[in-house]
């Protein structure tokens, strides 16, 4: 099993769109995937056109007495797509994280109710905000993949990510990997997004990953409750756009290749 934390502590960078879309791509591909999302706002279910629902919850409440073996099991919803499991999250999240605040363990628990998971792949997709449940993410996380907009505070977005997964494995004494720094919304026209995007580069070098294009179908898409493998399956966010050297570029099909070759495991996709 592997683990991929999407983080950043800023809002509106397209880490649900981010989550929503990695998660269906590699179930597409044969892999056995749970989304778990660990927003009170409760956006994954939104995005894939389920019921809210507080399994998050059920799965982190210390008053539930589980069999630690079959918990994910009992928790986990189907997401009507075959490969993906959701654990959803909604105002009970809250509440769950004041039950959590006076555990002396509370950042161990997401690690800990993942140990019997037999899914290829947990993706987890967190709030914009640093709370006990980003730092239980990274925690559990083998892999941090970071989403962020091409403006001018994107770097320090980013770098505080990096910092608070330094923290983390100073004190679980484990090192975790980063998959990547994803630029999203990016508009080639605009000379800003090009600017922000060579800064990001030079900042950052190859852990850049190729940048997702700003496309109007995310969010058409997600108000249908439909993934862009569903709903739009030529979209620029998908497919990313076209170099002037005839290179297609970027896009979420590019990324999930290069998610699959550093996290996952394998190539191929």
């Amino acid at each position: 099993m592997s683990v991929l934390a999407i983080v950043n502590q800023k809002g509106g960078v397209g880490k649900t769109t981010t989550a929503v879309t990695l998660a269906h791509g590699f179930a597409l591909h044969g892999k056995r995937v749970l989304l778990i999302d660990l927003d009170s706002q409760g956006n994954v279910a939104d995005c894939l056109g389920l019921p809210e629902g507080g399994d998050l919850y059920d799965l982190l409440s210390p008053r539930k007495e589980t069999d630690p073996e079959l918990l994910i099991q009992n928790v986990a919803v189907d997401s009507g797509r075959p490969g993906l499991d959701v654990i959803r999250s909604d105002k009970t999240t809250a509440m769950l994280k004041q039950m959590l605040a006076g555990d002396d363990f509370k950042v161990y628990r997401l690690q800990d109710a993942l140990e019997y998971s037999t899914y290829d792949l947990v993706i987890l997709d967190c709030a914009p905000s640093v709370d006990l449940l980003q730092t239980a993410a990274i925690v559990a996380a083998y892999y941090v993949l970071v989403p962020t907009r091409l403006d001018q505070l994107a770097m320090k977005g980013v770098r505080d990510v990096l910092k608070s997964m330094k923290t983390v494995e100073g004190r679980i004494r484990r090192e975790i990997r980063l998959a990547g720094i994803l630029p999203t919304f990016y508009d080639r026209v605009t000379s800003e997004s090009y600017l922000q995007l060579k800064h990001l580069a030079k900042a950052f070098g190859s852990q850049v990953l190729p940048p997702i294009p700003t496309d109007t179908q995310c969010r058409v898409a997600s108000r249908h409750g439909k993934t862009l493998w569903e709903f739009a399956q030529n979209s620029r966010a998908l497919r990313g756009y076209v170099h002037e050297d005839g290179e297609r570029i970027g896009g979420y099909k590019e990324v999930l290749g290069r998610i699959q070759g550093i996290a996952v495991g394998g190539t191929g996709l």
